[in-house]
């Protein structure tokens, strides 16, 4: 591509109505506004939250281009744009943060109250599009990255100068393995010797495995449906996996593993109702239940109140791994090089962009660990 502020064409995967496929249209894409920078993407992971918008349980204007998780190279900086170079390998954050807000004066900066109301308006910072398709319609972004495109135009503080890591690594850091290794360190701050559960061995699952592995757990148990997890998950550091679709089964085999005390830590991966409604009764006193994987909205569960305040449980949630970007993206590769996250496994399935509706169909069948779009 000729670095230059002319409109350039990009191949993307458009989603253009509710439970319909998504089409791969060459749209224009205009060229970077005031602290923006135009990103040639090399990977993108496929993630159930994209799904959530295809199904609309996160609601979304349409059409819009889709992507969330995904790395690649600066080509073009807009005006104002400072720290970053053409040529940077930069991961890209789908909650940025200003660093002026209450919540990011308070060491929580993906719960950024400037930019987190604003990442399904399908708008850039500014309240504009910057994608049209062939009939001059424009195109709605997705948390102002739109990863699953050849090029995307981001805002400058979306994105996360890299080591020298593949890109697929830091695609999957961008979201996958930040929301679960960080929902280990950062919010629940495991110890070592602590023992923990996790509901789902998909890629966020597998990612919550790691964290309990770097945070020393001595007891590791993932509960998934799926037979074929049993090997990956224990690859992946679980002591334990119980393959089961029926709640009240795996509730029995974690008090079982725990001689009927429970664990310190419960995690659901998943985003159900369902299993958010069982994760007290697997704790020990004073345990601590994490929901990380994100129901529909408007999802409601129910919990025993008198449980809940007799034994000191506690119930928290944690949005894209409690995670301080700037700080944990960079973390998360480094001990990636240093042989201590895996993440490289966590790639199962490799794609092109014209096979993003059969990387989809992969990742609802619960048999990979991440599919990853690659572009050449």
């Amino acid at each position: 591509m000729a670095l230059h502020s002319d409109a350039v064409q990009i191949d993307a995967a458009v989603l253009r109505a509710v439970n319909a496929p998504l089409s791969v249209e060459s749209l224009t894409l205009a060229p970077p506004r005031e602290g923006e920078v135009l990103i040639e993407m090399k990977a993108s992971g496929v993630c159930h939250s994209d799904w959530h918008c295809v199904t609309g349980d996160s609601v979304i204007d349409l059409p819009a281009v889709l992507g969330h998780e995904g790395s690649g190279v600066v080509v073009e900086l807009g005006p104002g744009v400072t720290g970053l170079s053409i040529g940077d390998h930069v991961a890209l954050s789908w909650i940025p943060a200003c660093g002026a807000c209450r919540e990011c004066d308070r060491g929580l900066p993906n719960l950024c109250q400037t930019h987190l109301p604003n990442l399904w308006s399908g708008l850039m910072p500014d309240g504009t599009r910057r994608m049209v398709d062939a009939s001059g319609d424009p195109v709605f972004h997705l948390a102002a990255i739109s990863t699953w495109a050849t090029h995307s135009i981001v805002p400058a503080f979306s994105c996360v100068k890299m080591p020298d890591v593949p890109f697929e690594i830091s695609a999957l850091i961008g979201c996958g393995v930040t929301t679960g290794v960080g929902a280990v360190l950062n919010k629940a701050k495991v110890a070592a010797g602590d023992t923990v559960v996790i509901f789902g061995g998909g890629g966020v699952g597998l990612s919550t495995v790691m964290g309990a592995v770097l945070a020393g757990a001595s007891r590791i148990v993932v509960v998934d449906r799926n037979p074929d997890k049993d090997a990956m998950c224990r690859s992946f550091g679980a002591t334990d996996v119980v393959i089961t679709d029926d709640l009240t089964d795996a509730v029995s085999a974690i008090r079982e593993a725990t001689d009927g005390r429970g664990v310190d830590y419960v995690f659901d991966a998943v985003g159900l109702a369902a299993i958010e409604s069982v994760l007290l009764d697997c704790l020990a006193p004073a345990g601590t239940a994490v929901l990380v994987g994100i129901p529909s909205t408007g999802t409601a569960f129910e919990v025993d109140a008198a449980e809940f305040i007799r034994r000191e449980k506690v119930l928290t949630g944690s949005i894209f791994g409690s995670a301080d970007t700037a700080r944990d993206f960079v973390d998360y590769a480094q001990r990636y090089l240093d042989g201590r996250l895996p993440i490289d496994r966590l790639v199962t399935e490799r794609y092109r962009l014209d096979e993003i509706n059969e990387a989809c169909d992969a990742m609802l069948t619960g048999g990979v660990g991440r599919g990853v779009i690659v572009f050449d």
